[in-house]
């Protein structure tokens, strides 16, 4: 007897697809309550170049190093999850949109769902890592990225001066930023790719609370015998030479991911 299970058009799969997709619909998820510690800091362009694909243009040669403590997460009926995220600012140049934005280099997540849904779904470099929780003492916060056990990065933002309503209004009107990736799956049983493309992922923030602060990254390099799978990607991180840390910023506000606006990008 021949198996029943058939493709639908429209619908939307994910592995293990014979259990059924859903419908798609053009929809945005909220996140209702975020922690995020942001850092930016200069560095060698070279270094940078060696890690966008030919598709970007570097448009600056500095990093934006994220941590979000992800609340109130409406998919997730109101659970939660954290991330830290590397990227640089680019343009794409495949096309003639002129699209300006984020390429992202890294995501470390600390549970799979939103992994799977960002790497297939919207072509995103999510990985596993466990992460803490944002703490501190006083105005000193900091928080750790790990992989059983063995700490790889550290966080540490030293929080200042609060920001008034008309700089918050400020980082709000331009609260809205294409995130950039590129979507690869390998051939199997020979080299290759059986798809390679870049993909455009739309996000904005609302911000209710900032602060200006001073931030730092403390990455320690992992051998592959600690880290089988992540220690090149750590290693290339951690030597990007940190000219100088250009801001820092602790926020508290409400995100949306505009999944519906999810595309791949010739």
């Amino acid at each position: 007897m021949r198996g029943k299970f058939t493709f639908q058009e429209g619908y939307i799969y994910k592995i293990p697809a014979h259990f059924g997709g859903v419908p798609f619909y053009p929809w945005s998820v909220v996140y209702g309550d975020m922690t995020c510690l942001s850092m930016q800091f200069e560095t060698d362009p070279e270094a940078l170049l060696r890690i966008i694909p030919e598709d970007f243009e570097l448009l600056q040669p500095l990093v934006n190093v994220q941590f979000a403590n992800s609340r109130e997460v409406d998919w997730m009926s109101g659970g939660e999850y954290r991330l830290v995220q590397l990227s640089a600012p680019v343009k794409y140049m495949g096309n003639s949109e002129g699209l300006v934005g984020e390429y992202v280099f890294i995501i470390w997540e600390n549970k799979a769902c939103p992994i799977l849904g960002g790497r297939e779904e919207d072509g995103m470099p999510k990985i596993f890592a466990d992460i803490a929780m944002e703490r501190h003492t006083g105005d000193h916060w900091f928080t750790s990225a790990s992989y059983e056990c063995n700490t790889f990065l550290k966080l540490d933002l030293d929080r200042k001066a609060e920001l008034g309503a008309n700089e918050i209004d400020e980082m709000n009107r331009n609260g809205k930023v294409n995130y950039f990736g590129w979507r690869v799956l390998p051939n199997l049983g020979k080299g290759g790719s059986a798809i390679s493309h870049a993909t455009l992922y739309p996000q904005e923030m609302t911000v209710i609370r900032a602060w200006a602060g001073e931030g730092s990254c403390t990455w320690t390099k992992l051998s592959p015998e600690l880290h089988p799978l992540q220690s090149g990607y750590i290693a290339t991180l951690a030597d990007l030479p940190v000219r100088r840390y250009t801001m820092a910023f602790m926020l508290k506000g409400v995100a949306r991911l505009n999944v519906g606006d999810s595309r791949t990008l010739p």
